[in-house]
């Protein structure tokens, strides 16, 4: 190639648009598609929001879809509020056959049974997983053993029985029966396998079944009717007009606490990683604080009306 046609290359790279990364911070609520991880899901929109800084509040299978809160910047700071929080789905199980991932995307590994003869019997088992229960996560999935993912494991032919863990289911509705498929609504808290439940119920059955779609509708106080598609924010990605009212303000992941307002002097100070003193409480509690009407971060109330920082916004 000549001089010329070097120098054109080197003028069409230098002139190509850098995609500068900006500082946003909030809640953006994705409705995330089906086919993608949830990591996927949160690059892709970190790449169209170009924001330096986002992490998700809790994975969705790749089969499910849903709300999958991101957080952007400070918001990032108080995740484990949403982490914590309960969740909510819609899921449908397909009974008479067994899959080695516990949903449709996994290899069937057992079929032949008979299906429940009508809704009452489904309707007779579904208390007995209400409530405290203890549940074995599915051996696909992303709980980690001696620094390695359970998936891992299995796909390396390598069996580990998951650990039993307790969780707390309190609604599991059937909505609707087809006599092979159900449909389901579930209420529980924070580290619930949907599949297992599927999977549980389908062996009290004594007819096997598996997920076959899932759907997440709330975490916590946040909704789905809140949340974005990818594919609408493909579309108003570049127009920050569009986009930045989709985003939620940071406070929203902290709803749940109760709430103290201090002074400008004492945000400052606690700002700095200082201990300030208010009016004294029985409770020692987390609480969300806020100055002259503007959430700064969260602390600890302790009885003698100290206040502790324990995540502060910078901003």
């Amino acid at each position: 190639m000549n001089y010329c046609g070097l120098q054109r290359i080197k003028m069409e790279l230098t002139e190509k648009p850098v995609r500068v990364k900006r500082d946003l911070n909030g809640l953006f609520l994705l409705d995330k598609p089906s086919g993608v991880s949830s990591n996927q899901a949160l690059q892709k929109v970190k790449w169209l929001l170009r924001a330096k800084k986002a992490g998700h509040t809790g994975t969705l299978d790749p089969l499910a879809t849903g709300l999958l809160p991101i957080c952007l910047g400070e918001a990032t700071k108080f995740s484990r509020f949403q982490l914590e929080a309960n969740k909510r789905y819609r899921v449908t199980a397909r009974f008479g056959a067994v899959s080695d991932t516990g949903d449709l995307e996994g290899e069937i590994v057992s079929t032949g049974f008979d299906v429940p003869a009508d809704e009452d019997t489904i309707r007779d088992l579904l208390p007995q997983f209400v409530g405290k229960i203890s549940q074995r996560p599915p051996v696909y999935s992303a709980i980690k053993v001696d620094g390695r993912r359970l998936c891992d494991y299995a796909r390396g032919g390598i069996d580990i029985e998951p650990k039993l863990r307790q969780v707390e289911v309190s609604q599991f509705d059937l909505t609707d029966f087809t006599g092979v498929e159900a449909t389901f609504e579930i209420s529980c808290s924070k580290g619930t396998y949907i599949r297992s439940l599927v999977v549980d119920l389908g062996a009290a059955l004594e007819c096997g079944a598996h997920v076959i779609q899932l759907r997440r509708l709330a975490a916590g106080n946040l909704g789905i009717g809140q949340a974005v598609s990818l594919s609408d924010l493909e579309s108003i990605a570049g127009n920050d007009d569009q986009v930045l009212p989709k985003l939620l303000p940071t406070e929203t992941l902290v709803e749940g606490l109760g709430q103290l307002n201090v002074s400008a002097e004492q945000a400052t100070r606690l700002k700095g990683g200082q201990i300030v003193s208010v009016d004294p409480t029985a409770v020692k509690q987390a609480v969300a604080l806020f100055s002259s009407g503007r959430f700064i971060g969260v602390g600890e109330l302790d009885a003698d009306g100290s206040v502790r920082p324990r995540r502060m916004m910078q901003h």
